[in-house]
């Protein structure tokens, strides 16, 4: 009889397992991007796979000519799409290798290989690695620790290690 009841009670929870717990990871890996919406609000959700090119910005997919990588254990990804999704305004000067970005009224000044940014005319490290800098990764684009750009930008991040996905949302006004 303990034998019977044993197996009666694995056969539950694999059933249980099968019924309530594959469906709600399944759904986990493909919930659309309005869950995270805030009601009367609008968002944008940018959706960035390690390694690839296509990226999806509001459930559009589109391609990028540098796909976002892994580097000092954190997520970096090209800045110039991000900020042009959020309709800001992006400028590289060669001369002294610094970008300016600007989204409403902020305002953050980079030079590649400095480990610190200036937000709104103060000092913001990147990361609390003095690594993490940012770098120009071929053909020509400036890239930056995600978390950064989410921290200074308003965006809500989140990372699925096993998707090796990077997901950001930002409220817009």
């Amino acid at each position: 009889m303990r034998k019977f009841n044993r197996i009666l009670a694995a056969v539950l929870v694999m059933l249980a397992l099968t019924v309530v717990i594959a469906p709600a990871l399944a759904k986990a890996a493909s919930v659309p991007g309005d869950v995270y919406g805030v009601p009367g609000s609008k968002t944008l959700i940018i959706v960035m796979t390690i390694g690839s090119k296509t990226v999806t910005i509001n459930n559009v997919a589109s391609k990028i000519d540098v796909a976002p990588q892994i580097k000092f254990g954190l997520t970096f990804a090209p800045i110039r799409f991000i900020i042009e999704a959020l309709g800001g305004t992006i400028v590289w000067n060669a001369k002294t290798r610094t970008v300016t970005i600007v989204v409403g009224t902020k305002t953050i000044v980079l030079v590649i290989g400095r480990n610190y940014a200036l937000v709104n005319g103060k000092k913001v490290f990147l990361d609390a690695n003095n690594n993490v800098v940012p770098f120009i990764q071929g053909p020509g684009r400036t890239v930056l620790p995600v978390r950064f750009i989410a921290a200074q930008l308003g965006a809500l991040v989140t990372w699925n290690a096993a998707l090796q996905r990077v997901t950001l949302v930002f409220t817009l006004p």
